[in-house]
């Protein structure tokens, strides 16, 4: 497979190890591999490659973080997969998730920690049993799945969060989580908040899910 169908499977990306020096400097020639237009794309020249296919919108933004994460390893050698979780995989499944600060948090298998770029400020979570019923592929973007997504998003609420909170909880109910699911999962906010006719905050999922109904 040539280089220009691996960018264009790739969103427009290459990997610096996917191309060889004769075949980039012909890709720079011909205009296929060039500058993209915004200053803080241009800093990640350093692990990939922009070529003309590349756009710029979220999708293609988080695919090339999930290239990044781990810049000398094809993605057709992820196996197990690496995946976007937390309050990203909320996001780029159409989540309203407010301006929480989560960190981007990538879960992976040990045997990828080697090749994980620690300069870009990404938190790595090692998991050594990632099977396919824990990832789902969006915009081709491997992404944890909804709930265990929501319970590490909720680690990371404060006062100031409590609209995007309850959203995220009714939007996964819309999406046809059962309420005990929800309740587990917003569970590690369960202090955050508190009721103010009584003064009393939620100790488990459940009692916060009752104060979410009630607002």
């Amino acid at each position: 497979m040539g280089y220009r169908e691996i960018a264009a499977k790739q969103r427009g990306f290459l990997l610096h190890n996917q191309v060889t020096e004769e075949e980039y400097n012909e890709a720079v020639a011909t205009g296929f591999i060039g500058i993209p237009p915004y200053e803080q794309d241009q800093e990640l020249m350093k692990y990939v490659h922009y070529t003309e296919l590349a756009e710029y919108d979220l999708a293609d933004a988080n695919y090339r973080n999930w290239l990044i994460a781990f810049p000398t390893v094809a993605p057709e050698k992820r196996h197990p997969m690496p995946y976007c979780a937390g309050e990203l995989a909320l996001r780029l499944q159409r989540f309203s998730t407010g301006g929480v600060a989560a960190p981007y948090l990538m879960i992976t298998p040990p045997e990828l920690m080697p090749y994980a770029n620690k300069n870009i400020g990404y938190t790595y979570i090692v998991d050594e049993n990632i099977t396919t019923k824990d990832w789902t592929l969006v915009n081709n973007i491997p992404v944890e799945n909804i709930i265990p997504a929501m319970r590490k998003y909720y680690e990371y609420v404060d006062m100031d969060d409590f609209e995007p909170a309850v959203n995220v909880a009714f939007s996964a109910h819309h999406q046809g989580y059962s309420w005990d699911e929800i309740a587990w999962a917003i569970e590690p906010a369960a202090g955050v908040w508190y009721r103010d006719k009584t003064g009393k905050r939620p100790t488990n999922g459940k009692e916060l899910l009752e104060l979410f109904f009630e607002e």
